[in-house]
């Protein structure tokens, strides 16, 4: 029976690797097609929803209950956690004022009610464009907002190479890239081991593996949770600990992410260790940021088969800095189930399934 449940487990946790590395692989090639025609004012805005989204789903999920306040115990766990997180009416759009390179198509978009006395004249004016960085606003759905709407740019009206350019809205053809999300998902296979003094360590680990077009994919979590309880004369009557997780997540050169998170729980359990509830809550102390690097892609009029790329890198803090949890986690023999539910600025759920010992 044991044999069976471990065989079954390890099968739905490489199916779910190998679906979530592929899904990943499509996902970021698109995604870094979408930024390049964005400029990083338009694109921090866009992808920001994202950040705490991800940042919370990295940051949730860690603990389900309390260490033993022994000086040494067999506590082994293997399995994996989803997580989601909401994303409201409000993370779905943006408005906002920054720099923008046109391209050439928008140049010439810009200029089409413009009346020059040749073509040379026309072509010079729409380099003078591409050459330019201009104050704009830039507003539209962010990355999870509707896919029936684009990302447009409010070009102010201006007066170039003597020619004056009317007031008007450029269509970037960037609509929400993930169609009106409304639970940011993840997943993560999760071990810990324990216990000593009263301290577990758990670890978030995936293989690294190389993604076609996007580079090498790698993610890496580790935390320590203690049961201080140990050192106390004095019996208490919940179990409870302070907990530190820290991860990191890169795809390639065009994604690096990282979380950290510090908190306080407390758990009971009810019932013997192999049929028991065990509800728990917390409170937690978070940060998270995410490194976005691609090329924005500029027409080159000099020379139409090549398009010219700017560098664009840029770093975002997640919103969240502080979460309550509310969950419960089930022991039935060798099955572990936990479900839980954080509130925050974006809040957050998690369920995971393992194998206990």
């Amino acid at each position: 029976m044991k044999k069976w449940a471990i065989s079954f487990f390890s099968f739905c946790l490489f199916t779910f690797f190998i679906s979530q590395v592929t899904f990943a692989q499509e996902e970021m090639n698109e995604l870094e097609g979408t930024l390049s025609k964005l400029s990083q004012s338009a694109a921090s805005k866009y992808v920001s929803p994202i950040v705490s989204g991800f940042g919370a789903n990295l940051n949730s999920g860690w603990v389900h209950r309390a260490p033993s306040s022994k000086i040494f115990g067999v506590d082994i766990e293997l399995g994996f956690v989803f997580m989601g997180t909401m994303m409201g009416d409000d993370a779905k759009s943006f408005s906002t004022n920054g720099t923008f390179k046109f391209t050439k198509k928008q140049a010439e978009d810009l200029i089409r009610n413009v009346i020059t006395p040749d073509q040379a004249t026309r072509d010079a004016l729409i380099q003078k464009i591409i050459d330019t960085n201009f104050d704009v606003n830039i507003s539209g759905p962010t990355i999870v907002g509707s896919k029936t709407e684009s990302v447009v740019v409010d070009f102010r009206e201006d007066v170039i190479n003597g020619y004056t350019i009317p007031q008007q809205k450029i269509d970037t053809k960037v609509t929400g890239y993930l169609e009106d999300l409304s639970v940011l998902p993840l997943f993560a296979p999760q071990f810990t081991i324990g216990t000593v003094y009263g301290t577990t360590a758990s670890f978030r680990f995936l293989p690294s593996i190389e993604i076609q077009d996007l580079g090498k994919f790698s993610y890496f979590g580790f935390g320590l949770q203690h049961n201080p309880s140990m050192f106390i004369p004095v019996p208490i009557p919940l179990d409870v600990s302070v907990a530190f997780f820290t991860q990191s997540l890169k795809v390639g050169d065009i994604f690096d992410a990282s979380a950290t998170t510090f908190g306080l729980y407390a758990s009971k359990q009810f019932g013997p260790g192999a049929l028991s509830v065990t509800p728990y809550a917390g409170l937690a102390f978070e940060s998270s940021s995410i490194k976005i690097k691609y090329n924005q892609v500029i027409s080159n009029p000099a020379n139409p088969s090549q398009d010219l790329e700017l560098p664009v890198e840029f770093e975002l803090e997640g919103e969240n800095s502080a979460r309550f949890v509310l969950g419960a986690s089930f022991k039935l023999a060798l099955i572990s189930i936990n479900a839980d539910y954080s509130m925050s600025t974006y809040n957050s759920f998690s369920v995971g399934l393992g194998l206990a010992f």
